[in-house]
C-alpha cells in the first residue's frame, strides 16, 4: 500500500474500525435482472413482469427475489467437479470423446440452427385438490426463502420435476443425430416453396399453426440470420428454440405431402422433414417440458402419419399429444380476474384454438375406428370470433362445433343406446351447422373464391357423413336396437341419401384440388360411403350412385408422372398418385368388384389384381380380396377345417356354419337360404362333397354393417405376430467373478 493510501491516524484505529472502513468503501453489485433473465444471461428491462418473460409466456416466473436453488446449484456443481480441495478429478477417454462429439455436432449445425436451451419451467396444470396445488396456495411472498425452496424441492418427490434431460435417448445419440441433420437441411428456396404450399392448402382446412403470420415473419428473420452465419465466422446472437424448429420442419413435412411432386418424392421429403421435426422435439424435451410450440408440432406429426396411411400410429400419437395439452391446462379456461387486456385475451384464444384442434383430430380419427375419444371431457368453450354470431361461422369454427357434436353424441357408448328420437335430434343438430355458416360458405352460388367453394364442399362432406353415421343403427342386426320397420326404413333411406351426398362432395372437391385424395380423413369418408352404398345394393338400384362410384374409382386410381428411379429402398416407385393402407385398399378392391360384378367378391375366374398396385414394405400389404372367411382355391371342399393362417377368426361365419351342418346334418335357420346346400341326406361312409363357396357373396348372410366392418377393419392376434422379428442374439455378461466362457447358469 502506498503512502497516499495510508490514513494519517492509522496508529489510533482499532481493528474493528479498520474493518468497517474497508467494507464501507467496497463496491457492492446488486442484481437487477429477474431470475429467468439471470439464468439465460440476457438483458432485463426490470419491469414486472419483464418483456422477456412475457414473450416466452411465463410471466409468473418473473421474480426479483434472490433464488436459493440457483446458488445452491452452483455450489453443488462445483463440489461435484472438485470433490477434494487439493485433487482434480481425471476425465475418462469416453467422457472426452463424447464431449468432442457434442462440440462437433454443435459446430456443424450452428451455421443453420441456433438452439437456445430453455431451462425455465413451463407452468403446468394440476387440479385444485392435488397436493402440488395445495402447496402452491400455502406459499406466500413473505415467507422465508428456505421454506419456499423446500416446497420447490418436493416437486421431485411428487413426480413434477422437469429439469431432467430427455429420458428416452442419451445425449450422445442426440448429438449424433444433430450432426446428421446438418447435411439434410433444405435450401431457402425449398423452405419457402414448401411453406407457401402449406399456407395455401392445408392451413385453411386444419389450422395447425395458431398464428401463421407470426411464424412467417419469424421464418424470414431466421433465414436471413442463417445466411449471415453461413458466410461469417461471427455467429448471430438471435437464437431460436428447438420447439420452434420442430414446428418449422413439421410445416415442411405437411407442405411436402400437398406439393405438386411425384408420389415417391413427396413421401421421401415428408418422411425426412418429419423425422427432423421429431428430433428437435426430443432436443426440446417435449415429454418433460412441453409448450405450445411442441403441441403444434406433434399435431402435424400425427397428421403426416395419418396421410401416409399410418392411421394407427397417428391415433396413438394423438393420445400422447392430448395428454401433454392437458398437462399445460389447455383444456381449462384461464380466469383473467378482471385483467382483461388485449394481449391476455389473444393468448387465451390461442390456447383454446390449440386444444380444440387436438379435440378435432382425436374425435374424427377415433370415429373412423369406432373408438371412444379421450378428449370427451368438460373443457373450455369453443374459440369463436367476435363476429361469429352476426356474420356467421368460419370453416374452422364450424368444424369445432361439428366435432363437439360428434364427441358428445356419436361416441360408441352414446350411439349404442340412442333411441329413434335421439337419432333424429342428432341429425338435426348436425344439419343446423350448415345454416350458421357465413354467407360465402352456405351455398355454392354465394362462394366468392375457390377456397370458399372447397370449404363449402368440405363442410357438406363432413356433415353428410356424420348424418349417415347417426342413421347407421338402422343397418345393423334387428335385435340390437328398438327400431320398428317404419323407423328403420326411414333412417336407412336417409342414410343412403347422405352417403350419396358424401361421395358427390368428395368428387366436387377432387375437381378443384388434390386435398381429398391426399388427406386420409377425406379419402376414408368418401371411399367408405361408396362401399356402404354398394353393400346396400344402390349400385344396381340407382344409376347416379353407380356413376359416382365409377368416378370415385377413377379418382383414387389416377396415375401421376412416371419417374425412372426411386430415391430410397423403402419408398418404391409408383405410377399411382396415392397409395392406400390395408383397410382402404381392401375397400377400393371391394368397391371395384361391386361396380364390375355386382357383389363384394368377384368371380374366381374374373378376379383382377389390386387396383392400388403391389404394396410397399412401409404399409400394410393388400391380400387378395376373398369372401370373409373363405379360401379362394376350393380347398374348403376337400377339408372344411383347413383354415388358412391369414384367415381372420372373426370373419369365418360360413366356415363355422358348414362344420355345424356336417355335425348335425341340418341347416342353420338364419343363413341356410343364402347358400344352396344339397338337400340329399349324406350317405354313411361316403365323403361329403361340398361346392366351392368362395364365389358366394357374403352380403347374403351378413348384415350391412358387419360386412362393412369385415372389409375395413382387421382383428389380428396382438401376441407373437412376428412383425418385429430380428436377430437380437446379444452376448450376455456373466456374473461377477465368473469367466465369459462358463455361462451355464441358465
Amino acid at each position: 500500500m502506498s503512502d497516499s493510501q495510508k490514513s494519517p491516524s492509522i496508529e489510533d484505529l482499532t481493528p474493528e474500525e479498520a474493518s468497517r472502513i474497508i467494507h464501507s468503501h467496497r463496491k457492492v453489485r446488486y442484481g437487477t435482472a429477474c431470475w429467468p433473465c439471470r439464468q439465460r444471461k440476457v438483458k432485463c428491462d426490470n419491469k414486472s413482469p419483464c418483456e422477456n418473460c412475457v414473450k416466452r409466456e411465463h410471466p409468473q416466473l418473473c421474480s426479483y427475489k434472490p433464488n436459493r436453488s440457483a446458488t445452491t446449484g452452483k455450489s453443488v456443481s462445483t463440489s461435484s467437479e472438485h470433490p477434494t480441495s487439493g485433487r482434480k478429478r481425471s476425465r475418462s477417454p469416453d467422457r472426452q470423446e463424447s464431449r468432442s462429439q457434442s462440440n462437433e455436432a454443435r459446430e456443424a449445425i450452428r451455421a443453420y440452427v441456433f438452439i437456445d436451451p430453455d431451462n425455465t419451467e413451463t407452468a403446468r396444470y394440476v387440479g385444485q385438490n392435488s397436493i402440488p396445488a395445495l402447496l402452491r396456495e400455502q406459499t406466500s411472498v413473505s415467507e422465508p426463502q428456505e421454506v419456499n425452496g423446500i416446497r420447490q424441492d418436493m416437486r421431485s418427490l411428487l413426480g413434477l420435476d422437469n429439469s431432467a434431460p430427455f429420458p428416452l435417448m442419451s445425449s450422445r445419440h442426440l448429438d449424433r443425430l444433430t450432426l446428421d441433420i446438418s447435411s439434410e437441411l433444405p435450401s431457402d428456396r425449398e423452405v419457402m416453396k414448401l411453406f407457401r404450399t402449406y399456407k395455401e392448402i392445408p392451413q385453411p382446412f386444419w389450422g395447425f399453426v395458431i398464428d401463421i403470420d407470426d411464424l412467417e415473419s419469424r421464418l424470414m428473420v431466421y433465414l436471413e440470420e442463417r445466411a449471415k452465419n453461413a458466410r461469417s465466422s461471427i455467429k448471430s446472437t438471435k437464437p431460436v428454440s428447438a420447439s420452434w424448429l420442430a414446428i418449422l420442419f413439421a410445416v415442411l413435412a405437411v407442405g411436402s405431402q400437398y406439393h405438386d411432386s411425384p408420389y415417391h418424392v413427396r413421401t421421401r421429403d415428408s418422411q425426412k422433414y418429419i423425422q427432423i421435426s421429431f428430433h428437435f422435439l426430443r432436443l426440446g424435451n417435449f415429454l418433460l417440458r412441453p409448450n405450445l410450440d411442441s403441441i403444434q408440432a406433434l399435431l402435424m406429426t400425427s397428421f403426416v402419419l395419418l396421410n401416409d396411411m399410418k392411421a394407427e400410429a397417428s391415433w396413438a400419437l394423438l393420445g400422447l399429444t392430448c395428454r401433454l395439452a392437458q398437462s399445460l391446462g389447455l383444456h381449462r379456461a384461464q380466469p383473467l380476474d378482471g385483467r382483461q387486456t388485449p394481449d391476455a385475451a389473444r393468448k387465451e384464444m390461442a390456447r383454446r384454438k390449440l386444444w380444440w384442434t387436438c379435440l378435432w383430430h382425436d374425435t374424427l380419427t377415433s370415429l373412423s375406428f369406432d373408438r371412444s375419444p379421450m378428449t370427451n371431457i368438460p373443457c373450455c368453450p369453443i374459440p369463436m370470433s367476435p363476429t361469429a354470431n352476426t356474420e356467421g361461422w368460419a370453416y374452422l369454427e364450424a368444424m369445432f362445433n361439428l366435432c363437439q357434436i360428434v364427441s358428445q353424441r356419436l361416441n360408441p357408448d352414446a350411439i349404442a343406446t340412442a333411441t329413434y328420437e335421439q337419432i333424429l335430434d342428432n341429425c338435426a343438430a348436425v344439419e343446423n351447422i350448415r345454416s350458421k355458416l357465413s354467407i360465402q360458405l352456405r351455398s355454392k352460388e354465394t362462394c366468392k373464391s375457390a377456397l370458399d367453394r372447397l370449404q363449402h364442399f368440405a363442410i357438406r362432406l363432413h356433415t353428410s357423413f356424420m348424418i349417415s353415421v347417426c342413421c347407421r343403427p338402422a343397418l345393423i342386426r334387428r335385435d340390437s336396437n328398438h327400431l320398428d320397420a317404419t323407423q328403420r326404413k326411414f333412417l336407412a333411406d336417409r342414410c343412403k341419401a347422405n352417403l350419396t351426398e358424401t361421395v358427390r362432395m368428395f368428387l366436387a372437391m377432387h375437381q378443384l384440388s388434390v386435398i381429398p385424395t391426399r388427406s386420409w380423413a377425406f379419402t376414408y369418408h368418401g371411399l367408405s360411403s361408396a362401399v356402404l352404398l354398394g353393400i346396400l345394393g344402390e349400385t344396381k338400384a340407382d344409376p347416379e350412385v353407380r356413376e359416382l362410384q365409377g368416378d370415385l374409382i377413377s379418382a383414387l386410381s389416377a396415375t401421376a408422372a412416371k419417374d425412372q428411379t426411386s430415391p430410397q429402398p423403402h419408398i418404391r416407385k409408383s405410377d399411382l398418385d396415392i397409395e392406400l393402407s390395408g383397410p382402404l385398399s381392401r375397400a377400393l378392391a371391394a368397391l371395384k368388384n361391386i361396380y364390375d360384378h355386382g357383389s363384394v367378391v368377384a368371380p374366381p375366374i374374373k378376379r383382377e389384381s389390386s387396383t392400388s398396385g403391389p404394396a410397399s414394405g412401409a404399409r400394410t400389404p393388400l391380400p387378395q380380396m376373398q369372401a370373409p372367411g373363405f379360401p379362394g382355391n376350393g380347398a374348403l371342399a376337400q377339408d372344411p377345417r383347413a383354415v388358412p393362417a391369414t384367415l381372420d377368426p372373426h370373419q369365418n361365419a360360413a366356415l363355422a356354419m358348414t362344420e355345424l351342418q356336417q355335425q348335425s346334418g341340418g341347416a342353420v335357420a338364419d343363413f341356410s337360404a343364402g347358400i344352396p346346400f344339397s338337400q340329399t341326406p349324406p350317405v354313411p361312409g361316403a365323403q361329403q362333397q361340398l361346392p366351392d363357396i368362395a364365389a358366394f357373396d357374403p352380403a347374403s348372410y351378413m348384415s350391412p354393417m358387419d360386412l362393412y366392418d369385415s372389409i375395413f377393419w382387421e382383428s389380428p392376434d396382438p401376441f407373437n405376430t412376428g412383425m418385429d422379428a430380428m436377430n437380437f442374439d446379444f452376448l450376455a455378461h456373466p456374473p461377477p467373478g465368473q469367466p465369459t466362457q462358463q455361462q451355464f447358469y441358465f
